[in-house]
């Protein structure tokens, strides 16, 4: 059972965890519909395409590195 600075730390890393997860999730939802409906008529549609591909990508790789973190921070307690 967790003490509540626990629990409340963990209600913390919860919550980054799942907004950044939301923002992966649109980012590329964004990216696929900016892609297919605006890149064929012209760059720009195209660079604002791969940015947010890069950006969920840089994203991905920052909340794999969290939900890490955070999962051995889990089972360190007691």
């Amino acid at each position: 059972m967790m003490d509540e600075a626990t629990r409340q730390a963990f209600k913390g890393r919860f919550i980054i965890l799942t907004v950044m997860l939301n923002i992966i999730v649109l980012c590329f939802a964004m990216a696929v519909f900016v892609l297919l409906r605006f890149a064929p008529e012209g760059t720009i549609g195209l660079a604002i395409g791969i940015l947010l591909v890069a950006v969920g990508v840089a994203f991905s790789l920052s909340f794999r590195k969290h939900y890490f973190l955070t999962k051995a921070w889990l089972r360190e307690q007691p």
